[in-house]
């Protein structure tokens, strides 16, 4: 009860910078400028939230695509997860670009050429597939055959369209910045962004996935399936893998080692980020003891969103090289609008599990092997 009185005061105070915002304009409560258009915003609100959302495609393409059944169980969940942290984006988008109700113009206003645009489009449509998605569980929840029914006509249709949307606006996200060489540190950028944006989004996906397993058991006191989650660590150890290999690589290539090694703080950001985020839980999820353990996968996991997190933030507004006199540190506004929707999410989030089959696990105090059965009823049902 007090951390649920405390997220609504996050958010109420959250709420308040908007309306300040949307009644004083932007410069009222951000610090971004003509020389730092992207900042706290872009890089935490918009590149993070999407990659976190990959959550839903993720589960997506290993259980409707790949026919991995065994990982249905966390199937909700991250579906859920995935469209709110989208939801998440839009908001934050919106406070930043100002006037939401102009959104409908990227269906007319045609520029296929743009990596935004395209960006724009994908997460839209993909959106939409996420409703879909979720509303099957609603649907079947609350009783309305019908339209359960006709959901499930375009249930598959829309997981298949809804994986590849993913795949293309996650690369696109990283497309964006490498049109901008002349604007991001020589560390980050790369030709290789897009295929590393959207590989380090399947592992902040199977992370989030992973921490919101563990938090959701411990809270509701269920039985947590680590089964489930030890075979999503052998796959972030190769997600992981495949991505640290492409960065070195692509760092050796580049030749740039030189200023990697250099005594600066974008170099520590940029050491913090790969080693601390991305090659320790590496060696974490490679453990067994580690696999076998519900807090040693959610340390390993929680390095691995904060790696993602921080190579965000580095790409998008750390690295930023702007010739010019003005500076950048994100606003008390902006860091408070982020939390305020991330405080809104997770509200959301919690009512949905209280309310919805989300989970399938049986208590604590329930009979071994039954968590197996309520998944094969639940995906029965589905």
């Amino acid at each position: 009860m007090a951390s649920r009185s405390v997220l609504l005061a996050i958010l109420a105070v959250g709420v308040v910078y908007m309306i300040i915002r949307f009644a004083f304009g932007i410069g009222s409560i951000a610090n971004i400028n003509n020389a730092y258009p992207w900042g706290w915003w872009v890089g935490f609100g918009v590149l993070s939230f999407i990659a976190f959302g990959a959550t839903g495609f993720t589960l997506a393409l290993i259980v409707d695509i790949l026919g991995i059944q065994r990982y249905y169980p966390l199937l909700r969940p991250a579906i859920v997860m995935g469209l709110l942290f989208y939801q998440g984006y839009v908001v934050v988008l919106m406070i930043e670009l100002g006037r939401p109700w102009m959104g409908w113009l990227i269906f007319f206003s045609w520029s296929p050429t743009s990596a935004l645009f395209e960006v724009a489009w994908c997460a839209t449509l993909y959106t939409i597939c996420l409703v879909v998605e979720v509303g099957r569980v609603v649907t079947k929840h609350y009783g309305w055959q019908a339209l359960w029914r006709a959901l499930g006509w375009i249930y598959l249709p829309a997981v298949i369209i809804g994986v590849s949307l993913s795949h293309i606006h996650q690369a696109s996200l990283g497309t964006l910045l490498t049109i901008v060489p002349q604007k991001v540190d020589v560390r980050w950028w790369s030709e290789l962004l897009p295929p590393l944006f959207l590989i380090s989004a399947y592992a902040a996906g199977l992370a989030m996935i992973t921490i919101e397993h563990v938090l959701a058991t411990h809270l509701m006191r269920l039985r947590p399936r680590l089964d489930l989650l030890a075979g999503l660590a052998r796959w972030q150890v190769a997600i992981l893998s495949i991505y640290l290999v492409l960065r070195v690589a692509d760092v050796v290539y580049r030749g740039v080692v030189d200023e990697i090694l250099q005594l600066s703080w974008l170099s520590v950001s940029l050491w913090v980020e790969v080693l601390v985020g991305f090659l320790v839980p590496l060696v974490l999820f490679s453990l067994p003891e580690v696999r076998a353990s519900r807090w040693g996968l959610f340390t390993a996991a929680c390095l691995v969103a904060g790696g993602v997190l921080l190579n965000r933030l580095n790409v998008a507004v750390v690295s930023m090289r702007v010739e010019h006199w003005e500076t950048y540190f994100p606003s008390l506004g902006e860091i408070m609008t982020t939390l305020g929707v991330v405080a809104g999410g997770i509200l959301v989030y919690g009512w949905a599990v209280r309310n919805l089959p989300i989970h399938s696990e049986p208590p604590l105090d329930a009979a071994p092997g039954t968590s197996a059965g309520a998944a094969q009823a639940a995906q029965a049902s589905a």
